[in-house]
């Protein structure tokens, strides 16, 4: 698993992934299920338009999209702490949180 992991960055820093990501792109990693919700409506709209009604599987499939669009989004989060864009969620470096297991007098 290592192995495919070491593979999948290297092949993200080729096509420029250790790049500064954009504003758009952090803003959607702190929402995932909120980029999910709106794949979901999307593509279920677009789906729910070019057949001309709404049914059980056009409501299935926008489902699926958006679960899948949410995947992606977290996955994406995933590559951000990676290279150092995020903070890890083990570690945070924002000092305007304070820390709980700290007594404040």
């Amino acid at each position: 698993m290592d192995r495919i992991k070491r593979m999948f960055f290297a092949l993200d820093r080729a096509f420029g992934g250790h790049l500064p990501p954009s504003e758009g792109r952090k803003r959607a990693v702190r929402h995932p299920l909120l980029f999910g919700l709106v794949g979901a409506v999307f593509f279920g709209g677009v789906a729910a338009w070019a057949i001309g009604r709404i049914d059980l599987p056009i409501v299935l499939y926008s489902l699926a999209m958006g679960a899948l669009v949410s995947l992606a989004v977290i996955l994406e989060r995933k590559r951000m702490i990676h290279y150092g864009f995020l903070p890890r969620p083990d570690r945070p470096d924002r000092p305007d949180r304070p820390d709980p297991s700290t007594p404040t007098s």
